[in-house]
């Protein structure tokens, strides 16, 4: 008697959820083979998105599903608002499943890039050593460079800091690509790039080659 009540009332309760409003979509899981090998999984959001640490949860546990079909098979996961790959302030970013390891790594790890930290008094530093991807030839090597201030740091601040960064990595002989950013340096996506007087970001490239420092073609520092 007590299983047909109980029934019963998720019946009613079912129903009267049905009946209150229209369904409205709020994420979706797709799971797709790849031609020549490997599959891929695309987790589409819709309306307004969860926390950063939510999006990450639901991806991987996603993956970790899309895994027990078959874990012979590499699978790359995704995540989407609507038709637009998620930003690196919406999420940590995709993950790849590895089967010869049977292990979930970032896309980066995937990809081989190289990432070392640092900080001073004023500011974080992630460097990350990124390349061409694999079978690209001639193979190409260079740094990215993000520095992230807390609290919001004046202009000559903020390039002085490029400057200064940029000096001490450029004896690796590569090209780098500096940005400044504003957050919470525990917290990745809360990082938010700082913007300059024109509009455009606070950022700057070095060629090694010529060991110019320069932002939108105008020289800022040169190297000796």
């Amino acid at each position: 008697m007590r299983v047909r009540v109980v029934a019963s009332l998720a019946l009613l309760l079912a129903s009267q959820i049905l009946a209150a409003a229209p369904a409205r979509k709020l994420f979706d899981v797709s799971l797709e083979d790849v031609p020549g090998g490997g599959r891929v999984l695309n987790v589409g959001f819709y309306g307004k998105l969860p926390p950063p640490s939510v999006v990450d949860k639901i991806l991987r546990e996603s993956l970790e599903h899309a895994i027990l079909v078959d874990p012979r098979v590499d699978i790359l996961a995704t995540g989407f608002l609507g038709e637009d790959v998620l930003s690196s302030n919406q999420h940590s970013g995709s993950l790849v499943y590895k089967a010869s390891q049977k292990k979930i790594v970032t896309f980066d790890e995937y990809h081989g890039v190289q990432t070392s930290t640092s900080s001073t008094a004023s500011y974080f530093v992630e460097v990350q050593e990124d390349k061409t991807f694999a079978g690209i030839k001639p193979e190409k090597k260079w740094l990215s460079v993000t520095i992230v201030f807390s609290p919001h740091p004046t202009r000559d601040a903020a390039y002085n800091a490029i400057a200064a960064e940029t000096q001490k990595l450029a004896a690796r002989g590569l090209d780098i690509n500096v940005y400044v950013s504003e957050g919470n340096p525990k917290i990745k996506t809360s990082w938010m790039q700082m913007k300059d007087k024109d509009g455009a970001y606070v950022f700057a490239e070095y060629d090694a080659a010529s060991k110019r420092i320069t932002r939108k073609g105008q020289l800022l520092k040169q190297l000796p």
